[in-house]
């Protein structure tokens, strides 16, 4: 006798917070299917995106999305990581015909070559779905409006993961619930976080390690009304290594409590949070995406990126009244963050070329990501510790945007693969990838720093807006100086774990207090 057949299994639940609110149903609700038709996920494909242009329902006037859940194919639960339904910018001198060919497409690898240019208009989220989650409802108050525009277009991003290489036809993607009786607010989402880059870097070796993406007091200052906007909920999203995540909150110097946290973040279960109580952030306000990571079980480098095996910091964030906000992200000053880990100087490149690298995406060279050739470990819920090897190209951060994995089976070279130490001379002739490899990771004192000098150093700043223009221009700024919010059980008086404390008047800081590039050099010398 099999013990409870099929129906044996685990579930994970968010037992604390509000409830979730109930399905409104009703003749006036109708409902808009955005699926893939029997897409083809090959042996051969590790990680991949898959983009899909669809034509919105034809309304005679402005509805409101009032909920969505996911439908996912038959027996692919776990090929499906995330999805996101973006919607598309045509402007006053849009192409409806090439829209319209687009939407009779079965799609293209996203943001790769072969993708149409007029895509990268498709950037604001609609909504946003992962691995676990059952959907959302959306209270009474709020919609996300849909049907403004005579023709509206929409693209669907899939992320499958497929580590076990298996073959599989997919129909999966999203069921967008609207009304023609509107709600009292129109609502959006907009993404907060650390933009996908490979300056997105966490140490091997780890038991826990925090980054955090920046999202500026200029930036809402920019784009949110005077009023402020409100909170409805919050998608905290990481990768395999990811084990807390925080949504953190400034305001006028001071850290209010968080808008969203999560300190037992599962991988396999990514739900929207609805918050406990009411939340505004006021123009001005300053948001912090915080990720902890342990990489107990890695021995190479974690680097940002769309591959679960690559990590990520993000934030989706519902609020009303929409703005023009779509996302606010942060990521090291490219010079920076070479020099914090010991690198002065590259043959052949000086730092504002790299940085144009980084910015804009390019290389000499071609710098096509793809796939694993075979699996490099067996899937099972939970098996975030597993050994593995990062050594997947990554491409250049472009808009801070998420970037395709290719199907084709070559040898994949990392920018980091191109670039050949000069200065100083203890590295000399080295690639800084290898230079990666050779730190001393588990030296405490030395991750510690690194540590400090990513999160509480200097962030370069990213405003954009749903046009795909940026609110204010990218900027490099000073992680801000705050009074850290402690709640009944916290005895900790600085906003990081092992910080020197900078007192000044009645709030606190925490500011790094030596060079971290020294550091490192000292450090490498040593253990070489």
């Amino acid at each position: 006798m099999v013990y409870h057949g099929e129906s044996r299994g685990v579930q994970s639940v968010h037992l604390l917070g509000p409830p979730p609110v109930k399905k409104d149903t009703g003749e006036h609700i109708k409902h808009w299917d955005i699926t893939l038709k029997n897409f083809e996920v090959k042996h051969n494909m590790n990680t991949i995106y898959w983009c899909k242009v669809f034509k919105a329902p034809q309304l005679d006037r402005k509805h409101h999305i009032i909920g969505y859940e996911p439908l996912i194919g038959p027996n692919h639960t776990n090929f499906v990581h995330h999805m996101i339904v973006h919607e598309c910018q045509l402007g006053p001198e849009g192409n409806t015909q090439r829209w319209e060919a687009f939407a009779q497409q079965t799609g293209q690898l996203c943001y790769g070559q072969h993708m149409p240019p007029e895509w990268d208009k498709c950037l604001t989220p609609l909504v946003a779905w992962a691995i676990g989650a059952k959907g959302e409802n959306f209270p009474p108050a709020v919609g996300v409006p849909i049907g403004q525009q005579k023709n509206s277009y929409y693209m669907l991003e899939i992320h499958y993961d497929n580590p076990m290489m298996r073959r599989a036809k997919d129909t999966s993607g999203l069921r967008l619930h609207y009304t023609s009786d509107l709600r009292p607010h129109d609502g959006g989402i907009f993404i907060a976080g650390v933009a996908l880059s490979t300056l997105h870097f966490i140490p091997p070796q780890q038991n826990e390690y925090k980054t955090a993406g920046y999202c500026s007091t200029d930036c809402t200052k920019e784009v949110f009304p005077k009023e402020g906007v409100n909170i409805v909920s919050v998608m905290l999203h990481s990768h395999l290594a990811g084990r807390k995540l925080k949504l953190r909150h400034i305001r006028g110097g001071k850290e209010l409590p968080p808008l969203a946290e999560d300190n037992h973040y599962d991988f396999n279960y990514q739900q929207t949070r609805a918050l406990s109580q009411n939340a505004a952030i006021l123009p001005g306000d300053g948001l912090i995406t915080e990720c902890a990571y342990s990489t107990i079980g890695r021995q190479s480098p974690t680097l940002g990126g769309y591959s679960t095996k690559e990590e990520m910091c993000l934030s989706f964030v519902l609020h009303y009244p929409r703005t023009e906000l779509a996302g606010c992200y942060s990521m090291p000053p490219i010079q920076y963050f070479f020099q914090n880990l010991g690198v002065k100087e590259f043959y052949g490149k000086n730092m504002s070329e790299i940085e144009t690298l980084f910015l804009q995406g390019g290389s000499d060279t071609p710098l096509t990501p793809t796939t694993t050739p075979s699996p490099l470990f067996s899937y099972n819920p939970g098996d975030e510790s597993s050994p593995e090897a990062n050594r997947r190209a990554v491409i250049a951060l472009k808009n801070a945007r998420d970037y395709n994995i290719d199907l084709q089976g070559q040898q994949s070279k990392s920018i980091f693969d191109e670039l050949i130490i000069k200065e100083p001379l203890e590295f000399q002739n080295k690639s800084f990838t290898t230079h990666l490899q050779n730190i001393p990771y588990n030296e405490p004192l030395l991750t510690k720093k690194m540590e400090e000098y990513f999160y509480t150093g200097l962030h370069l700043t990213f405003c954009r807006k749903r046009d795909d223009s940026l609110a204010i221009k990218e900027n490099i700024e000073k992680f801000p100086n705050f009074s850290v919010y402690l709640n009944k059980d916290s005895q900790s008086q600085c906003s990081y774990k092992n910080r020197k404390t900078i007192t000044t008047g009645s709030s606190k800081s925490c500011k790094p207090n030596i060079t971290l590039g020294l550091f490192i050099v000292i450090s490498v010398i040593i253990y070489l």
